[in-house]
């Protein structure tokens, strides 16, 4: 399973084979073949991807010209000619960017407008294969304020006090939706975080410490190398494959 993380475009995962996990605004489902799965941008996700998976990922830039929804969605289509869309609208956006064709941003944006509509229709088709519980509600909320909010060192208490609940009672909703208590999706938020930082930025340990909130550079080593088993500075020597 990776670790959660938000990515600046949309993400449209369809998967063809297989079975896994993925947790989407720290609501954790499993998912088998079939299953379209959408992650608005800027939302934490997670992705278990088994060595049998097959399946397509389309990235979608954020563009008010394409109507897509503002919240996950995770179906399973079972409607064979929905199925063959979808693939076939992916596979030719895949081939309009390998083209390098003129023109190509127009016709991206025509697909994209194609994928909005199967969207819309096939939520459409399934319509309440979708709702939430209260409890379901209250996490999406909490995984909202944690994408923004994960690097300004705010606790578990900091998070419960801005969704107006006790700590206790926003640890046990994570751990009923994702399978985690809270502080553990906000210390997984942070090392990913950190771990994209040492790989991709020559930014020191203490530059990253102060980056996401820790209260010292040590600390911020301590917890690296207790979520990791390295220091930041044996991770970032490691190769990277």
């Amino acid at each position: 399973m990776e670790t959660l993380h938000s990515n600046p475009r949309h993400h449209l995962y369809w998967i063809t084979r297989g079975q896994g996990r993925v947790s989407v605004g720290c609501i954790t489902r499993g998912y088998g073949p079939n299953t379209a799965v959408f992650v608005p941008a800027g939302m934490v996700m997670s992705l278990e991807l088994p060595q049998q998976i097959q399946g397509l990922l389309l990235r979608i830039p954020p563009d008010p010209g394409i109507d897509l929804p503002d919240r996950p969605f995770h179906l399973r289509v079972s409607n064979i000619e929905a199925q063959a869309s979808l693939t076939g609208r992916i596979e030719r956006i895949e081939r309009e960017i390998a083209g390098q064709a003129p023109a190509m941003d127009r016709a991206l944006k025509g697909y994209g407008l194609l994928i909005s509509t199967w969207i819309t229709r096939e939520l459409a088709r399934q319509e309440g294969a979708i709702a939430r519980d209260k409890t379901h509600h209250l996490v999406e909320k909490f995984a909202q304020l944690l994408a923004i909010s994960y690097h300004t060192g705010a606790g578990v208490a900091d998070y419960a006090d801005r969704l107006d609940i006790t700590p206790t009672h926003l640890s046990r909703v994570c751990k009923e939706a994702a399978g985690k208590p809270a502080h553990a999706l906000i210390h997984e938020r942070l090392m990913h975080e950190a771990r994209a930082l040492l790989a991709d930025t020559d930014l020191s340990a203490r530059a990253i410490s102060d980056q996401l909130g820790f209260s010292s550079p040590a600390y911020f080593t301590r917890a690296f190398s207790l979520a990791t088993g390295q220091t930041p500075t044996a991770f970032r020597a490691k190769p990277r494959r």
